[in-house]
């Protein structure tokens, strides 16, 4: 009698081990962002195709009208514009001086890649620029594009190259869906 009693002993911890195991498992499961993407419409003016992880944000960048992030991932996104009247700059002009002001807030930045792209209906450069901000590594992914009127930003940036790394395809497909509205 005695060993039939050992028998069950032994069982209840690994039952109770497997059932704990299991809830946890469940528990992670369920805290997985499902890969769905959202296109958002902004003001009429152009669309963005937002993955289901970022949220709305109004404090990324006072007046831009695009601004979503995930703290938690730490990745971040804004889309704003400028009057091409107003700038009074050519393209080459206006995006040299936009990629210095974010050059300007990095330790030791660099630029990795500038590439000349076609998005949404409109001509632009594509432009990654690293660098240090307040001792961590920070990655920009920026997109400047140029229409009759406008100028468009489409900044999309993480900090840790571990994240740049892991969430890359979804920082470029963010960057290109940017698409103007006729």
């Amino acid at each position: 009698m005695k060993a039939y009693f050992s028998i069950i002993a032994l069982k209840f911890p690994t039952m109770r081990f497997l059932a704990i195991s299991a809830a946890f498992i469940l528990l992670l499961h369920s805290c997985r962002y499902k890969d769905e993407i959202e296109v958002v419409n902004v003001n009429n003016e152009f669309t963005m195709a937002v993955p289901n992880y970022l949220k709305k944000e109004d404090e990324l960048k006072q007046g831009a009208p695009f601004q979503y992030c995930n703290r938690f991932r730490n990745i971040y996104a804004v889309v704003f514009s400028d009057e091409k009247a107003k700038v009074n700059k050519d393209f080459s002009a206006y995006y040299k001086e936009q990629t210095q002001i974010i050059k300007n807030v990095l330790e030791k930045p660099g630029v990795n890649d500038s590439v000349y792209v076609e998005v949404g209906g409109a001509t632009g450069i594509r432009t990654e620029i690293f660098g240090r901000m307040q001792g961590e590594n920070v990655y920009y992914s920026h997109l400047l594009i140029e229409t009759p009127q406008k100028y468009y930003q489409v900044c999309v940036w993480t900090r840790g190259e571990d994240r740049k790394l892991k969430y890359g395809n979804a920082i470029e497909s963010l960057l290109l869906s940017f698409k103007l509205i006729k």
